[in-house]
C-alpha cells in the first residue's frame, strides 16, 4: 500500500513539472509575441511617406483623407481627388482608406487647415504648423507676426486659447514640423502688398504659404494649367504644375477641375 502510495505521488509530481514547463514555455512564446508586436508598431508608426508622392498602392495622399489616383506611371493624375470615408485615413496599404490606428497612420499628416482662418469657427487665427501660428482677427488671411506655443503646448484650431496642452496622438490642426516654418513677420497694414503677374510655381506657392490648388502667374486664360501647392513631411511648401484632361477646365472658385468652362475662359483655337 505504502509503496502504490509513493508510486502515485511520483506520478503527481511529475505531472505537476511537465504542467509547469508547458505554461513556463506558454509564457515564453507570449512575451516574444508582444515583443513582436512592439517592434511592429515601433516599425510601422514611423513609415510616413511624403504628401503628393505615388505610393505602391497607386495612390498619392495629399492630405489625411484625400488622395489622387496614379495608375501605375509614377505621376498622380489630378483630374479628380478622391477622398476616404469619415473616420477613415488615406494610408499606404492596399486598400488605400483603412481605419486610423497605431499600426497604420496616414501616409500624409493633414495639411488642408494649415494657415486656415477658417478653422477656427471664429476665425481668431491659423495654425501655420503643429506649433506656430498666427492671428486672424476675424479676416479671411492671417497677418501679423508668426506666435510659438509654450513648451508642451500645440496650436488647436478646436479652442479659443490658440495653443493647448499636447496629448499623446493627437490630432493635429496643422500637422507640419515648426523648424522650417517662416520666421519673418509681415508689417499689419490695412493695404495689401501688390503680387507680381508673372512668377514660377514655387514662387506662387510660397507666397501663398498654405495648401490649395491655384492658377497659374499669369493666368492661362484657356484654364488648362493649374498649380497645387502642398506641404511635405518636412513642412517644406512644394509645388506642382498640372494641366486639366481634355474636355475640362481649371476653376479657380472651387479649386477643381470642372467640364464647363468657367465664363472667364478662352477657347482654344
Amino acid at each position: 500500500m505504502a509503496k502504490d502510495l509513493a508510486t502515485v505521488l511520483q506520478i503527481g509530481s511529475a505531472v505537476r513539472q511537465s504542467l509547469t514547463l508547458h505554461l513556463s514555455r506558454i509564457m515564453d512564446h507570449r512575451k516574444v509575441f508582444s515583443c513582436f508586436k512592439l517592434v511592429l508598431v515601433c516599425l510601422l508608426g514611423h513609415v510616413v511617406a511624403d504628401c503628393n508622392v505615388c505610393q505602391t498602392n497607386q495612390a498619392a495622399c495629399i492630405n489625411s483623407t484625400s488622395f489622387y489616383l496614379c495608375f501605375g506611371d509614377g505621376t498622380p493624375h489630378t483630374d479628380n481627388i478622391y477622398s476616404c470615408l469619415d473616420g477613415t485615413v488615406c494610408t499606404a496599404r492596399t486598400a488605400i482608406c483603412v481605419q486610423k490606428n497605431a499600426l497604420w497612420p496616414a501616409s500624409c499628416g493633414d495639411t488642408s487647415k494649415c494657415g486656415q482662418c477658417s478653422a477656427h469657427r471664429n476665425h481668431k487665427f491659423a495654425c501655420l504648423s503643429r506649433h506656430t501660428f498666427r492671428m486672424c482677427y476675424g479676416a479671411a488671411q492671417p497677418t501679423g507676426p508668426i506666435g510659438i506655443c509654450p513648451a508642451g503646448n500645440a496650436c488647436d484650431a478646436e479652442s479659443d486659447v490658440v495653443c493647448t496642452v499636447e496629448r499623446a496622438g493627437q490630432t493635429f490642426t496643422c500637422d507640419v514640423q515648426d523648424d522650417l516654418v517662416s520666421s519673418s513677420t509681415a508689417s499689419p497694414t490695412t493695404t495689401r502688398p501688390t503680387e507680381p503677374s508673372s512668377m514660377t510655381a514655387q514662387q506662387l506657392c510660397e507666397l501663398k504659404a498654405y495648401t490649395g490648388l491655384y492658377e497659374t502667374r499669369p493666368r492661362d486664360i484657356y484654364c488648362k494649367r493649374y498649380i497645387s501647392c502642398y506641404f511635405n513631411k518636412a513642412g517644406q511648401i512644394k509645388a506642382v504644375e498640372y494641366e486639366c484632361s481634355a474636355n475640362s477646365y481649371f476653376e479657380a472658385e472651387t479649386q477643381r477641375c470642372v467640364y464647363k468652362a468657367p465664363a472667364n475662359c478662352t477657347a482654344r483655337p
